[in-house]
């Protein structure tokens, strides 16, 4: 990065025939780097939100690590894991525990392909709607979108 801006400094010289400034190239290649160096930095800060959905990286990796367990205790099967997830929403008695947890599950579904991931979904983000953390509307858009309406 130092690199490019010395050659910014060094070559940044007016042209007369075509009143331009020769560093413009250089210029923009150490903007763009200094972007990409700023938005490290701000995604590595700790107080950072965003890259854990809101919660602290140990409650994140909690959430993984509950629906993980979920579905290796399962074995494939997915009443079984339905039940499991059922067992475990049930004890939740906090509202952000069981929409993070719901959360967890979706984003894994993304990652894994898998269909499990989505009935554990909607067993926690039917324990959150229980709760009062999801809304009346957002359970019945979900529910209206899974069935195609």
């Amino acid at each position: 990065m130092y690199y490019l801006w010395w050659r910014y400094q060094i070559s940044n010289k007016c042209s007369i025939e075509t009143r331009e400034y020769k560093g413009d190239r250089v210029k923009k290649q150490f903007n763009l780097i200094l972007q990409c160096k700023l938005i490290e930095i701000y995604m590595s800060h700790p107080t950072m939100k965003g890259s854990y959905n809101g919660q602290t990286k140990t409650e994140f990796d909690k959430n993984y690590k509950r629906v993980k367990d979920i579905i290796i205790k399962s074995d494939g099967d997915v009443d079984k894991a339905i039940k499991l997830a059922t067992t475990q929403a049930n004890r939740i008695s906090d509202e952000w525990k069981a929409i993070n947890r719901s959360m967890a599950a979706k984003q894994m579904e993304r990652v894994e392909n898998d269909i499990m991931y989505e009935s554990i979904f909607e067993v926690f983000f039917q324990r959150a709607y229980e709760l009062g953390r999801v809304s009346k509307e957002d359970y019945r858009n979900y529910k209206l979108e899974k069935l195609g309406i």
